[in-house]
């Protein structure tokens, strides 16, 4: 009867400490309110392929700003790539500056990183647009002032989007045909911003919101019934969306995933599947994660990290900084990409490495969100009974061998 009423209380104690460490289920309320006009539009500048039907667009992402000695270099690797590539426009996908190192004190601190973060595409006379990061709004300028004093130079196509959604770079940008007499557009360039912490009161890392989604959806229907047609789009934003960690996890990727984990979106908010429902993104391009550059088709859909291209901050860590490359060809209409690198060479996608479904350790969940916390919890919580579990039961055997009079035997028979 001892061993049975010990065996009782282990399975007592192992259903309570698995009970104890399950994750709370996070219920959020699904915000419906949208808009879809498009924000204010800046320069009224149109963007047109180029005559043999390209358009090239370099990718920038956490720059870093913020220390002047890295600053130097990040400036110089710019002017690299820039040269290198020669693009049509340049997409700042977050983390431009590290708000983080405004010393709380020097006034117009942070339109001083502004200016020199943008003077390399100034000396080249190219266009810019960018979306915020969660770092960018964390010195003395909020993501509306940013905004405005981008602005305020003739080459940046940044909008102000709409007031009555969350966020702020959220807005659209279309590319037209070199042949002026098409009105129709080549593709469409979404930008959106995917905030800093927390989404909708959840813990980890911000989010596309469901009223931003929304927005996306009636204008993307906008186009479609002005136009009569689907236009390709590409989407940009800084913190990706929870399908990078499962492409990564279940399907095929190239590159590298050396970074802690993927810290994306602390809830899914549907973007993606707004995505496929309309039928128009054909490709989502993020930042945030330094020492991540993977790519790969998940569900007809390119998603690709950029490379980062900063010398401020952490990473990549056993690569070099660059930025991903990505072109338009119109008709047919194709996208291909590839990496140039800080020292001017081409990396060519179909060259990184290959990352098959299920290899090596899988992430998941989102780094640094309550599930991924509480997974880890758990881990330990399970080791911890496997060691109690172990104690009691060689507590449980004394025990009876004690009451029997079998330990006292041992011994005199044991001198």
């Amino acid at each position: 009867k001892y061993v049975h009423r010990c065996c009782v209380f282990i399975i007592v104690v192992i259903i309570l400490v698995n009970y104890l460490s399950l994750p709370a289920k996070a219920y959020s309320t699904n915000d419906n309110s949208s808009s879809i006009h498009n924000g204010e539009d800046n320069n009224g500048v149109i963007l047109r392929t180029r005559a043999d039907g390209t358009f090239t667009i370099s990718q920038f992402t956490d720059l870093h700003y913020g220390r002047a000695s890295n600053d130097y270099y990040t400036a110089i690797f710019q002017g690299v790539l820039l040269d290198a590539d020669k693009p049509d426009l340049v997409v700042m996908t977050g983390d431009s500056v590290s708000g983080y190192n405004w010393d709380k004190k020097t006034p117009g601190w942070f339109a001083g990183k502004w200016q020199a973060l943008t003077q390399p595409m100034i000396d080249r006379n190219i266009k810019w647009a960018f979306t915020l990061g969660n770092h960018d709004t964390e010195a003395d300028l909020n993501g509306t002032e940013i905004v405005r004093l981008d602005q305020q130079f003739p080459l940046s196509l940044t909008q102000l989007g709409p007031s009555d959604i969350d966020g702020v770079t959220n807005y659209v940008i279309p590319i037209f045909s070199y042949n002026v007499s098409d009105p129709i557009p080549v593709a469409l360039l979404y930008m959106f911003d995917s905030g800093e912490k927390d989404c909708q009161g959840v813990s980890g890392w911000g989010c596309v919101y469901p009223s931003q989604v929304a927005w996306y959806k009636q204008t993307s229907k906008s186009f479609q019934q002005k136009y009569n047609k689907i236009i390709p789009a590409l989407a940009f934003f800084h913190i990706p969306i929870p399908e990078f960690l499962y492409m990564w996890d279940h399907g095929y990727s190239m590159g590298d995933m050396e970074d802690s984990g993927i810290c994306c979106f602390s809830v899914n908010t549907g973007l993606f599947a707004a995505f496929k429902e309309m039928g128009d993104v054909v490709s989502v391009h993020c930042g945030h994660d330094h020492s991540n550059d993977f790519y790969g088709d998940y569900d007809g859909i390119l998603l690709a990290y950029g490379r980062k291209t900063g010398v401020s901050a952490y990473g990549p860590k056993d690569e070099m900084r660059g930025a991903r490359v990505i072109q338009i060809q119109q008709s047919p209409f194709n996208l291909s990409h590839w990496i140039r690198q800080e020292d001017g060479t081409k990396i060519e996608s179909q060259h990184q490495i290959t990352h098959a479904p299920e290899q090596g350790p899988q992430h998941r969940f989102c780094c640094d969100t309550i599930k991924a916390k509480m997974w880890r919890v758990r881990v330990k919580i399970v080791i911890g009974t496997i060691g109690v579990t172990f104690l009691t039961l060689i507590g449980c055997c004394l025990f009876v061998l004690y009451k029997k009079g079998l330990l006292y035997k041992c011994g005199r028979e044991h001198p």
